[in-house]
This record gives C-alpha cells, structure tokens and sequence, in this order.
C-alpha cells in the first residue's frame, strides 16, 4: 500500500499578538460604518500615506489598495481590505495574503495585520478561526511516498493589536466559546485532509490504524470495540458484512465511548457512514457518477474528528461514536439483489439495489450503539443521497423524529454558519421502503429517495430515542474557494455537533457575551 501522511499533529500556523509590523508588508481591516473622521487607525495611517484619495478609495467598494509610505516609514506598502465580519475578515485576508504569496513566490511566508481597534477577543478569536481555515490548501501535486498532502502558505501570523497574547490565551480556556474557536481548527483541518484521500490510500485497512491511533492516544479515556472481517457476522452485524464482502479490503464496525459527565448514564449517539469507495456494487455506477466517491466516506470521518474532539476539550458529556466502514466493490462475494439479509435489530431487509448500501451499514451501526448504551439522543451523518444536491445546493438535508432537534439546531447554524435545511418524513416515504417479502426493502426504485433512505434508517431508531439524519452529500466537498472554505473537503459538521451537544453550557455564555457589547456600545 502506498505511505501517506496525513496532517502533523503540530501547529500549522505560529500566530503572535505584536504592538508593531515584523515584516514590510502590513493588512489593514477596514469599516465603512466606522465614522471616518474619528477612526484612529484610518487617522494613524493617513499620515503615512503618499495618497489623498485614502478615504475615497475605501468608500468607493475597492477592497484592496497597495499604497506607497513615506520614506521613513517603518512600513513598505500597506494594503487595505473592507470589513464585514471577522470570520470572514480572517478568510478573506487569508485567500489574499496566500494567493499573493503563491503567484509571487515570495519567500517570506509571513504577514501581519493592523486589526479594527475595537476587536474584542472574541473577534480575534473569530479572525484567526477564519483565517486558519482559509489558509489550508489540499493537493497531492508532485507528491512523494510518505509527504503530505495538505499545505499551508502562510505559516506566521502576526497580530498588531493592544491585547496581548497572554491575555488572549488566558481568556480563550476560560470560556467554551472562545475555547471551541481556538481549538476545533485542528480537527476541522484534519477532517478536510481526510475526506478527499483517495481509496488507494485510504481504504478500510487505513481507517482502522487510523481508529487504533485514536484509542491509543486516549487511552483509559476512552473505550473501544473493533469488529473485522468474518467476526461481523457472529456479532449479528450482517448488514456492515454483506455490504463489505465484496472487496479484498475488509470491512469492519467501530464504537468509541467517552464519559465525561459521571453523573449521567445517557449518552450521545454520533453514527457515521464509512464507505470508503463506493462503485454502486452489482447495481454498478457510470463513471461520472463514480469520479467522487472517495468521498462517502465523509459521515465516519466527521463524526470520528467530532469525538476526538470531544475526549480532547474534556467535555462534560457522554458521546458514543458509531462508524461502519466498507467498500462496496464487486468480488465473487458480492451481495446481490434479492437477497434477504436479517439486521442487528433482528428486522429483515431485501435487497432491490446494491448501491443503496450506505443505509444498510448505519442501520446495523446505529443499532448496535443504542443496544450497548443508554442513547437519549442519536445524530447520523452520511453521504447517502445524490438527489440532496439537486435539492439543497449548499444546505445540509435534515430529518428528524423530533421538532425540538431542528429547533435547536436552527439556533446552532447562526452560530457556526453552517447551514441546514428540514426535509419531510411522512407516512408516504414510509410506505415506500415496506417489503413485501421481507420487513422492509433497502430501496425506493428512486421515488423520494431522500426522504425513503431516512424512512429506511428511522425503522432503526428506538422509539424513546430522539434522532437526526444529516444528509451531507452536498456539504461534505466542494470544488471552489468559498468564504472559509477552500476546494476539497469542507470540515462541516464538527463545529455545529459540538454546539448542539454542550449547547446549554455555551448558551449562557453568549448571552453574556451579547450583554458585554450591548453595555460597551451604550
């Protein structure tokens, strides 16, 4: 198998708060709503500069100008950027500053930037999140065995701001806002370079070392249940089996455990589809419709960078993560249509297309977690359906057996602007996965498909259980630069479970938050 490295555990970026410019060329932040005349880094600057068209320039929408400084003048150009929000602040200055770096090849691969004098922390906490994210390149141009495939082209930031970096570490691990800002990059990061691996690499054998570096890095932490190959079938996870068998890889079912609220039996249930390649099996896919599915196995992978994100911080919550992992390929081996197989939970499924395999693996795999554990809440994230993009373009499809799941929800996405869209699950999508010959058919003949792949996976869902199905097809990759996003995998998901999950702890602090400005604005 080909070596593959995947992200260092090391810090990707060195980012210092500094009271002055380290390097020539220094970004400047800039707010129209700021009155001009009373802006005092507007006012700073405008010493400097050669030009008198300052003002004008900025307020006629030019979001970048290099101007000539005086002689003097610490400073060899300045380039000024309008603002809107940090987040984005951060990405924009990012794709800039790294853009500029690549066409120009300069050598110095470092910047700084003159941030608004009324940045709070939590803005700097923002900037940098979205900066950081922005700054991440996926490629394997000229890759040799064993090197990495991400890049990162800035890899110094320097801050020129009155707050300190003592003082801005100092706050960011007091509060669980500021907290998740500073410390999700990384799995965020690492969920981005994992997604797009190619199946060469990243097949079922890669996953599970992957799996058994997390469990050893976590140790008495965590708990952990691997089941492989042929021994699926004893522990009655003949759904993962039959998808798997096909492939020389072999397939298996992974569940992690983290306690970290010893005062609660119930647990959180994260449940990830892991299909690491996916050719539709003996119902085979065309080849335009096979070109990307490298990616299905996104659901697994977020949820995996979720929980270790979770065992990391410490959180004060129970979190169960569920994976199945598969190739569905075609071996002598291969499951059929027709075929009847029996689930975990005991209900039987015929097979009407094999390429409606993702469902099977996460029915067994959410079965076998609510079995194990008390599950109060169950979220699942897949790729499962094609039909999502046409519907959603950019929103994640969520199904839900329970109103006050999305309600919540909807409150998480103002937060970590990662957008979702409820889609109906009814008595009439339900009609169309009933079996005639078994409990239920793995397939619709593509009537509702959305909708009928979540009424298959509610049949697995215990009724005391509240539940949510993310489809994520359209919103694991994406083949464009966009806001914090760069071409190849998005990292979505991470930041909005764990919102969702500790969201009554990190409530209370944003309202606090919002108090803090409102008072400052008065």
């Amino acid at each position: 198998m080909q070596k593959h490295t995947l992200m260092e555990s090391t810090p990707h970026i060195e980012i210092k708060h500094t009271t002055q410019a380290t390097n020539k060329g220094v970004y400047v932040l800039y707010y129209p709503s700021i009155n001009e005349s009373a802006d005092p880094i507007v006012k700073a600057l405008q010493f400097y500069f050669k030009s008198k068209e300052l003002i004008k320039d900025i307020n006629s929408g030019k979001s970048a100008k290099i101007y000539a400084l005086n002689d003097d003048d610490p400073f060899e150009y300045v380039i000024i950027q309008n603002a809107t929000s940090p987040r984005l602040d951060g990405a924009n200055l990012a794709r800039k500053a790294s853009n500029k770096i690549a066409t120009q090849k300069v050598e110095e691969n470092s910047i700084s930037v003159l941030l608004p004098h009324n940045y709070t922390i939590h803005d700097i906490a923002e900037f940098s999140f979205g900066f950081q994210l922005a700054n991440y390149r996926w490629t394997y141009q000229s890759i040799k065995e064993g090197s990495k495939s991400s890049s990162f082209p800035i890899h110094y930031l320097n801050l020129i701001t009155s707050i300190s970096q003592e003082d801005y570490l100092n706050q960011v691990e007091q509060k669980w806002n500021l907290k998740y800002l500073h410390h999700l990059v990384k799995p965020i990061l690492r969920l981005r370079e994992l997604v797009p691996t190619r199946p060469n690499i990243a097949n079922t054998e890669f996953m599970k070392n992957y799996i058994l570096d997390i469990v050893k890095e976590y140790g008495d932490k965590i708990t952990s249940t691997l089941i492989e190959g042929d021994d699926l079938l004893g522990a009655g996870l003949r759904l993962i089996h039959a998808v798997g068998r096909g492939s020389i890889h072999k397939p298996f079912y992974s569940c992690l455990s983290y306690k970290g609220n010893a005062d609660s039996d119930k647990y959180y249930a994260l449940v990830g589809k892991g299909v690491v390649f996916d050719c539709g099996g003996l119902s085979i896919k065309n080849t335009s419709s096979m070109e990307q599915m490298y990616d299905d196995k996104g659901g697994a992978c977020t949820v995996l960078e979720t929980f270790r994100a979770v065992v990391q911080l410490g959180l004060p919550i129970n979190v169960v993560c569920s994976t199945a992992w598969v190739e569905n390929s075609i071996g002598p081996d291969s499951y059929r249509v027709s075929d009847v197989i029996q689930s975990y939970k005991g209900l039987t499924v015929e097979i009407l297309n094999t390429d409606a395999e993702g469902r099977l693996i996460l029915a067994d795999a959410m079965s076998y977690a609510q079995d194990k554990f008390a599950i109060y809440e169950m979220i699942e994230l897949s790729t499962l359906t094609g039909i999502i993009k046409n519907a959603l373009g950019r929103y994640c499809g969520v199904f839900t057996n329970r109103k006050g799941c999305y309600s919540l929800l909807q409150k998480v996405e103002k937060i970590t602007k990662e957008s979702f869209w409820p889609l109906p699950l009814e008595d009439q999508h339900r009609e169309l996965i009933k079996g005639s010959v078994a409990d239920i058919n793995n397939s619709s003949s593509g009537r509702v498909g959305a909708s009928a792949a979540a009424a298959f996976l509610e049949c697995f869902v215990e009724k005391k259980v509240r539940w949510m199905h993310w489809d994520i097809a359209n919103v694991a990759v994406t083949d464009k630069n966009d806001g914090i996003y760069t071409k190849g995998g998005t990292g979505f998901g991470v930041m909005s479970l764990i919102y969702y999950m500790t969201w009554d702890v990190v409530s209370k602090e944003l309202k606090e938050q919002k108090q803090e400005n409102e008072d400052d604005d008065n």
